[in-house]
């Protein structure tokens, strides 16, 4: 079943490349960087995308908050389950939980949500970096570059940028 799924995922990244040199035009040399593509990437595996963008760096960053988010939810998920056993058994019994325990009970139920929350968020955070990262790919971050305002007859009308 696992080597489905794995299967799966390789053709799509296959056939995802081959539209992706489809668009590319053969009389050029210019590569294209597509942030539709980096947010496909990212969608299908968590990383992927900024492994297009060669950020290479953050794919351990984003691994590390999925495992960590999605182990407290199971593991608030199984606390949440063995109080709610607890209490069948205390009900099955004729006895009542105390204040206490339903207390414990419900913070386990928030946590659990809040972790699954928070596992969402991860993943959509790293699609929408994924496609942001794209988008300025090509971006010139050398430290030559600045702006500068120049007053003119007492106004900040004249914007001037400077590459050095």
């Amino acid at each position: 079943m696992k080597f489905k799924g794995i299967f799966g995922v390789i053709l799509l990244l296959f056939a995802s490349n081959c539209a992706y040199a489809q668009t590319l035009d053969s009389s050029k040399a210019v590569k294209v960087h597509s942030p539709h593509l980096a947010s496909v990437f990212s969608a299908v595996l968590p990383g992927a995308g900024q492994v297009y963008n060669q950020k290479y760096w953050k794919v351990p960053i984003i691994y590390g908050g999925l495992a960590f988010t999605g182990y407290q939810f199971v593991q608030n998920r199984q606390l949440l389950l063995d109080r709610n056993q607890q209490f069948r058994d205390l009900f099955a019994a004729g006895s009542q939980p105390t204040p206490q325990q339903m207390d414990e009970r419900d913070q386990y139920r928030e946590l659990r949500d809040g972790y699954g929350i928070a596992f969402v968020a991860i993943y959509a955070l790293q699609i929408i970096d994924a496609t942001v990262d794209a988008h300025f790919f090509k971006f010139d971050v050398n430290q030559k570059l600045s702006l500068q305002l120049l007053p003119n007859n007492g106004n900040l009308a004249q914007i001037q940028f400077q590459i050095q």
